[in-house]
C-alpha cells in the first residue's frame, strides 16, 4: 500500500485537515483502497491532544470529522513507511528534512507545489481567528485536489499500482 503523510508543525490545525480532505478525494476518485493516509507535526508541543477546535468546526462545516484525532511527532519510522511526505510550508520544509535519512529526501514535497496553480505555502492559521482555518482549508483542498491528479496520471501510466 502506498502512503501519504501530511506533516505541519503541531499535528492539530494545517495537516489533520489534509488527512481528512484527502481521505475525501480519494474515496471520490477510487483511490482509497490503494493509499495510507496520517498526519503529523515536526514538533511534540500538542502530542496526544486533539485537533484545535476551530480546524473541528472548519472540517465539520466541509462534512469531515477531525473527532478522533490525535498529534503525533514525525519519527524516524515514518521516513521508512512514508512513500510521500507533504509538508505545509518552508519551515516543515526544512524541519523535516534535516530528520529524514538521506533517502527519504526525495520525498519530502510542498503540498502546494500539486496546487493549480502551484503556490509557496499553507500558512499557519494557529494564532488566527477562524477566517484563517477556513483559508488554510480551502488551500489544503486546492493542494490536496492538484496531488490527486497528479497521482490518477501516475496510476493511468502504470507508475503506481494500487494493489
Amino acid at each position: 500500500m502506498n502512503r501519504l503523510l501530511f506533516v505541519c508543525m503541531g499535528n492539530i490545525c494545517r495537516s489533520p485537515l489534509a488527512e481528512v480532505v484527502a481521505r475525501a478525494e480519494l474515496e471520490r476518485q477510487g483511490l482509497a483502497d490503494a493509499f495510507a493516509v496520517e498526519s503529523r507535526g515536526t514538533h511534540a508541543y500538542h502530542a496526544g491532544h486533539p485537533a484545535d477546535p476551530r480546524a473541528v468546526a472548519v472540517a465539520a462545516r466541509s462534512g469531515l470529522d477531525l473527532g478522533r484525532h490525535q498529534a503525533r511527532q514525525v519519527s524516524l519510522d515514518d521516513f521508512r513507511r512514508g512513500d510521500l511526505l507533504l509538508v505545509m510550508d518552508r519551515r516543515n520544509l526544512s524541519d523535516v528534512r534535516a530528520r529524514a535519512p538521506a533517502h527519504a529526501v526525495g520525498r519530502i514535497r510542498l503540498l502546494m507545489g500539486f496546487a493549480d496553480p502551484p503556490t509557496e505555502e499553507v500558512p499557519d492559521p494557529y494564532y488566527g481567528e477562524i477566517a484563517d482555518f477556513q483559508i488554510a482549508l480551502q488551500l489544503i483542498t486546492r493542494g490536496v485536489q492538484g496531488l490527486t491528479s497528479h497521482l490518477l496520471r501516475l496510476h493511468s501510466a502504470g507508475a503506481l499500482t494500487t494493489e
